[in-house]
């Protein structure tokens, strides 16, 4: 499962790299829990790519590093809109550089073989594509596991996304 996910990955990145307007590729990593009563440390990761100003695709993964290495996973996939203006405008001019994020998907866990849709909110997003680089403060998304009906939480308290493509690198001056 886990090749699988990376292959996808790899190709989403690669087919994405030469987009044009508003198809910006970052990188994400950062912490990041869905099993909060339990001990130990996750790690979250993953990729967006910009759809347009203001929507986004994201694509993530939830490990938990501390004791056992995923050992638990969670992945999912998202539609993001960032509601307070866009996070980017296509040209080296930056969007909004404080930024709220409103994102809808569903999820996969591995540990349990639960799945279902997710609401998450990202209240405070400080970068833009333009700058290179982006952190998301505070992210929470509460999921349905209709597999085994119950509530999933997800916190994370910073994670970093690194632009790759549609940065200040790739506008003329």
């Amino acid at each position: 499962m886990k090749k699988v996910i990376i292959i996808v990955m790899a190709l989403l990145l690669l087919s994405s790299l030469n987009a044009g307007d508003n198809h910006d590729v970052s990188l994400a990593i950062g912490q990041s829990s869905y099993k909060w009563p339990e001990k130990g440390i996750s790690i979250t990761y993953g990729m967006n790519i910009g759809l347009t100003g203001r929507l986004e695709l994201g694509i993530w993964g939830i490990s938990s590093a501390v004791p056992l290495p995923f050992q638990s996973n969670m992945f999912g996939i998202e539609l993001g809109y960032s509601i307070m203006g866009e996070r980017s405008t296509a040209s080296k001019i930056a969007g909004s550089g404080i930024n709220t994020i409103i994102s809808l998907g569903g999820f996969y866990r591995t540990d349990n073989n639960g799945a279902g849709p997710m609401l998450s909110i990202t209240p405070l997003a400080v970068g833009t594509p333009v700058s290179g680089r982006r952190e998301r403060i505070l992210k929470t998304g509460f999921g349905y596991d209709a597999v085994n009906n119950e509530l999933v939480v997800t916190f994370s308290l910073i994670s970093i996304d690194y632009f790759v493509h549609g940065t200040w690198r790739d506008y003329s001056f």
